[in-house]
């Protein structure tokens, strides 16, 4: 697991990921997360579409904000984290495509807050997977899927301009 400091809001916590593979229980988390059952405190995100943990970052920053804030558009944080990945606002089609589906065998589960060590603990408790190193989203990007969701285009070919056109989609979701 990672932890990273928001250091705009000192009060919400750090981030904390951690990057799972060869998950086994992904319709248990997908019923868990359909239900919003409770004992699920941390956004589970299908990790083929990360391209970048910096990515990850600015949907969790934006979704501590708006929980200070109080302008939460999803009913919790982790839901949030979630929806502020995509460029939509379309709040079902974001948690549809960038929170896991029953097939999914790599995810990236995300708090924000809280104890470090008790975190981890719950997240390999609840994951049935094996914990990897994040430079394993490298190896598995669905470039396709990164391409329409984001409505890329096909001229751009090199990774960093595609994180780029990434971040700015995110950014640019709720500017009018």
């Amino acid at each position: 697991m990672e932890s990273f400091p928001i250091d705009s809001l000192p009060t919400a916590g750090d981030i904390h990921m951690a990057c799972f593979t060869a998950v086994k229980n992904a319709p248990d988390l997908k019923e868990k997360l359909q239900n919003q059952d409770k004992s699920l405190t941390f956004a589970i995100v299908e990790s083929t579409l990360i391209m970048d943990v910096f990515q990850l970052l600015l949907a969790a920053t934006k979704a501590a904000h708006d929980n200070e804030t109080g302008k939460l558009a999803t009913q919790t944080i982790s839901s949030e984290i979630i929806y502020n990945l995509s460029p939509s606002k379309n709040i079902a089609e974001s948690l549809k495509r960038f929170g896991i589906s029953e097939d999914t065998t790599s995810l990236i589960a995300v708090k924000i807050g809280g104890n470090p060590d008790e975190i981890m603990e719950e997240m390999s408790r609840t994951v049935d997977g094996i914990l990897v190193s994040f430079s394993k989203l490298d190896q598995d990007k669905d470039m396709v899927k990164l391409r329409q969701y984001y409505k890329i285009d096909p001229k751009v070919t090199e990774d960093k301009e595609i994180l780029n056109w990434i971040i700015s989609a995110i950014a640019m979701k709720n500017v009018q």
